[in-house]
């Protein structure tokens, strides 16, 4: 509510005698402001400032509750006493909590499907392009809405991948000469996490003066990656939490049918079959597949961090063991000729062609004289390729994060050539013994989850392309030539 204006006996007397008003009240005489005067508009629950940025949650499940418009109304009004470039305040924003509209936002970006209410930012076109000011001050806008709505008991989720952003803005109304920054969704928490992911050290990414650290790279060339800062990542993404420990149904049929192929399911005591190692599991998906598909085998992983590995022994039944490579993992490395079986799946792509070898050369040495290795990577002469240039062309995200790579994908990637693939292992004292190509084209839920954030048609689009190219993999030797998942079988020579 603001507060009223100074009576006139309120007014100090200023130059020339001119009254001076107070800053933030309105005008005298009862006429109409053309400024906000910054008090609250709704409810202003009590809460410390610092235990407002430290416990403020980013929600992706909501109540069907709706959320009243003094909510919503407050959350906007801190939004607007956020910084912007030259205070132009070029900022609009659309509160949208009629169901039929929130209805056809979530045809562009399922994401804009959870909450009951989304809010719409938007900034002048042509105003602040330069430095991006115009996203940094949509940005703080909507960090400033964040904290609100965490004061007032909502959640949010502030939405970057929004479909089409243009149709976003037909959706709502707003003239061309608004650009659409982001959405944030707002409602009730359905649940709400006691603890955020965890944050890198200040430590680790504060300098004075002058930047005395080492960058994480941002491409996805492995190449340009060394050992130890791609441990410093994969520890961050892997320990922060569940999001990127997610397994893809497309990827586990692919594994499924390479166990059936290559170790078929024995009977036996926990253990009986022998010892098996899983190199560099990573968010170890995988790993705790294995144990759960194949628990005749006593199950070890090696890592390159202790708490990594850990990670990953904590979801095997029973605990792994753990074991390290290379020389700063802080770990005994596995024993030499010790494994029944070693498998490494969709990791040799994460590593420059230097280190390729080498950890190959490795897993040769911990395989006993009659043990086998099971290598899984992604074909280069398949379609991975190709849909990643298609997307780069599309303007789709890129970079580490979104490599289209099996998922989750933690750090570089890049596709190998079975030729080169086969040279290493030669190389390494390995011998092909079988193998198995598979999925030569996109699968179904694959297509589904790819294009869960495109529009209407461009969703009938993908299906529509997914059904034809289906009859193509019963092609002869397509999926052993093409197919985007190989496994080899080795042993030693």
């Amino acid at each position: 509510m603001s507060s009223p204006p100074p009576s006139p006996d309120e007014a100090r007397p200023g130059a020339n005698g001119i009254p001076e008003v107070p800053e933030g009240t309105p005008e005298l005489g009862g006429k109409p402001s053309d400024h906000d005067d910054g008090a609250p508009v709704g409810p202003t629950p009590p809460r410390d400032f610092w235990d407002a940025i430290y416990k403020r949650r980013s929600i992706r499940r909501f109540l069907d509750d709706p959320v009243p418009r003094e909510f919503v109304e407050q959350v906007m009004h801190a939004g607007i006493w956020a910084p912007s470039s030259c205070n132009y305040q070029m900022w609009d924003l659309v509160a949208v909590d009629d169901a039929d509209v929130n209805r056809r936002l979530a045809e562009l970006s399922s994401q804009m499907g959870n909450a009951p209410v989304n809010i719409v930012v938007s900034y002048g076109r042509d105003f602040s392009e330069e430095g991006s000011a115009n996203i940094q001050s949509a940005s703080a806008l909507i960090q400033n809405m964040s904290l609100a709505a965490s004061v007032l008991g909502l959640g949010t989720f502030w939405i970057t991948q929004m479909g089409d952003a243009e149709k976003v803005r037909e959706v709502v109304g707003l003239p061309y000469d608004r650009l659409v920054i982001a959405v944030l969704a707002v409602g009730f928490p359905k649940f709400e996490p006691k603890r955020g992911p965890k944050r890198r050290p200040l430590d680790q990414v504060s300098h004075w003066n002058h930047y005395a650290g080492k960058a994480i790279p941002s491409s996805a060339d492995p190449e340009v990656w060394d050992p130890e800062l791609l441990t410093i990542y994969q520890r961050a993404r892997v320990l922060n939490g569940l999001r990127h420990n997610k397994p893809r149904a497309w990827e586990v049929r692919a594994i499924a049918g390479a166990l059936d192929r290559f170790l078929p399911k024995r009977e036996g005591e926990a253990g009986s079959a022998g010892r098996w190692l899983d190199v560099l599991p990573c968010t170890g998906i995988v790993t705790e597949r294995l144990g759960r598909e194949r628990p005749e085998y006593a199950f070890d992983v090696v890592e390159r961090s202790p708490e990594v590995a850990q990670w990953v022994a904590r979801r095997t039944r029973p605990h792994a063991g753990t074991f390290g490579w290379g020389e700063d993992a802080g770990m005994a490395a596995p024993a030499e000729g010790a494994y029944e079986v070693v498998s490494c799946f969709f990791r040799l792509e994460d590593l420059p062609r230097a280190e390729r070898g080498e950890l190959l050369r490795a897993m040769a040495r911990w395989l006993k004289p009659e043990g086998r290795l099971l290598l899984a990577y992604v074909n280069k002469r398949s379609f991975h390729d190709w849909t990643e240039r298609v997307r780069a062309r599309r303007g789709g995200p890129k970079g580490v994060e979104y490599v289209l790579s099996p998922d989750p994908n933690i750090g570089p990637f890049e596709s190998l050539d079975p030729r080169d693939v086969e040279e290493l292992c030669g190389e390494a004292g390995l011998r092909v013994e079988d193998e198995l190509g598979l999925q030569a084209v996109p699968q179904p839920e694959e297509i589904e989850f790819r294009s869960r954030n495109f529009g209407e048609r461009g969703r009938k689009l993908a299906h529509g392309l997914g059904r034809a190219l289906g009859g193509l993999e019963k092609l002869p030797g397509l999926q052993g030539a093409r197919g985007r998942f190989r496994f080899l079988w080795l042993g030693r020579k």
